[in-house]
């Protein structure tokens, strides 16, 4: 997501020379001008039509001009925000000339748009006039052309958000047949270019990730995943997760009241970038399982966030599966999940994801999974089994260090690969939320900070790998889809 695109750059440094010698030319009022500084198009149309006009008709002329999008300002002076639509998957990125023979005061050239089919943000593009010969530029030579993402939604089928067709959609479980997003431009793929064993993680679903680091608006971030998404792999389901509602505090009583209402602006962002596509969503990573470290009031106000997300997503988002976090089954007991779960609106979603960050038994965590369940009212869940393969590492001091080291501890293995045929009744999916060979931080020699890919931890995951649902606690056959009814 904050990776810097070559078509990106190219585009900057085309329209930091297209204006340039505009900008120092004082305006011509005679001159090439836009029609308007506020242009605007709906996906449907298939193009936008600018035209372009001039005053002084006398003469032969030429103007150049110029259509970008994502990395180059929309707009003019130092509040000028950035351009959020992106070529090829939002429109496609013009650049030309008009000729205007004498008598001539209009001529047109076409913006290429993309219908996404849904409803969604509204995207916008500069548009510039430059290179103008014989005659100059008058005022406006720029414009923000926004692409308006309207169509109507589609009708949503109850229980089958995600359109699965019907001979394998599963009542109960809303992602049964689905086929989940590869991100083929993802830090695993990349590293697979260089490391072809990596193969083994880049070839599978991950989960992208929004929060801080996402750039200055997360709506505009998720939108171009899921457009990109769509484009590149037609009909599959991406995974998204969010972690916006954590400030990096321990200990503290509450968020402070300008926290949460910037948490509610995120939250609603967010949703405004999903808007109709469709989606799995895991609501807030690390959200519960760090509730021990708040006061009651605070764990209050923590609830409370997680009840404005849900309502807003639930609002705003239709194709959206949710899943709220629930910890790991080592770490908060199942009877107090279960009850921040119902506090925080757990029956408005499809349910709750576990171990997300941490490197727990997958057995482990289905028992704990079930207990939960139990408690929710048979709410279904995910698992998380990107390293949970060869289960956590347990250190000799649990006082000091925890149940488990969460620090790139070494030794540990791909587990299941992410599927939602788990052949557990409530387990809906497995899925590699973790993003295997992410660095948890800078906590052992050689590690990069955390969230940055590291390909050496990673090569280990592979090595290490046991991919069938691991055998440390014996199963009781309840729990399997073909065992007995509850």
């Amino acid at each position: 997501m904050l990776r810097r695109h070559p078509r990106r750059l190219l585009a900057l440094g085309l329209l930091m020379l297209a204006p340039a010698g505009a900008h120092a030319a004082a305006p011509d009022p005679t001159g090439f001008r836009l029609e308007s500084a506020a242009l605007t198009v709906h996906e449907s149309a298939g193009a936008a039509v600018v035209t372009v006009q001039r005053a002084d008709t006398l003469r032969e002329a030429q103007v150049r001009y110029i259509a970008l999008g994502i990395g180059v300002p929309c707009g003019e002076g130092p509040a000028a925000t950035q351009c959020s639509a992106e070529s090829p998957y939002d429109f496609t990125a013009v650049k030309g000339m008009l000729d205007f023979p004498a008598g001539v005061a209009r001529q047109r050239f076409r913006v290429p748009i993309v219908d996404h089919g849904v409803f969604a943000l509204a995207k916008t593009v500069r548009i510039a006039l430059f290179g103008p010969s014989p005659i100059g530029l008058a005022k406006p030579s720029t414009a923000v052309l926004t692409i308006v993402n309207d169509d109507p939604p589609q009708p949503v089928t109850p229980g089958n958000p995600l359109g699965v067709a019907p001979a394998v959609a599963a009542p109960s479980n809303p992602l049964a047949g689905a086929r989940f997003f590869v991100d083929h431009e993802d830090a695993a793929a990349l590293a697979a270019r260089t490391y072809p064993a990596l193969r083994a993680i880049a070839d599978q679903p991950g989960t992208a990730r929004f929060g801080k680091l996402s750039g200055p608006d997360v709506g505009v971030a998720a939108n171009h995943y899921l457009t990109r998404a769509a484009a590149q792999e037609p009909g599959t389901v991406p995974m998204l997760a969010t972690m916006g509602i954590l400030s990096g505090h321990c200990g503290h009583w509450s968020d402070p009241p300008d926290r949460q209402a910037a948490y509610h602006r995120f939250i609603s962002r967010f949703a405004q970038g999903v808007g109709d596509y469709r989606a799995v969503l895991f609501l807030e990573m690390d959200s519960l399982i760090t509730t021990p470290c708040l006061s009651a009031q605070g764990v209050a106000v923590r609830v409370a966030e997680l009840r404005d997300a849900i309502a807003v997503l639930s609002a705003n988002c239709p194709r959206l599966v949710v899943y709220l976090d629930a910890g790991a089954a080592d770490a908060v007991p199942a009877k107090r999940i279960a009850y921040l779960l119902r506090a925080a609106g757990v029956e408005r979603i499809q349910g709750f994801f576990l171990n997300s960050t941490h490197f727990d038994w997958t057995s482990n965590e289905i028992r704990f999974g079930e207990t939960i369940s139990t408690l929710t009212g048979g709410k279904h869940f995910v698992i998380n089994t990107g390293e949970s393969g060869r289960g956590p590492l347990v250190p000799r001091d649990r006082v000091r260090q925890g149940n488990e080291r969460l620090c790139n501890p070494p030794g540990r293995g791909l587990g299941p690969r992410p599927t939602a045929d788990t052949g557990f009744r409530n387990v809906d999916a497995f899925a590699w939320t973790s993003n295997p060979g992410e660095s948890g931080g800078a906590c052992v020699p050689g590690a990069p900070p955390a969230g940055a890919y590291w390909p050496a931890y990673a090569l280990g995951l592979v090595r290490n790998a046991v991919y069938a649902v691991d055998a440390h606690a014996r199963l009781g056959p309840a729990l399997r889809v073909t065992g007995a009814k509850r």
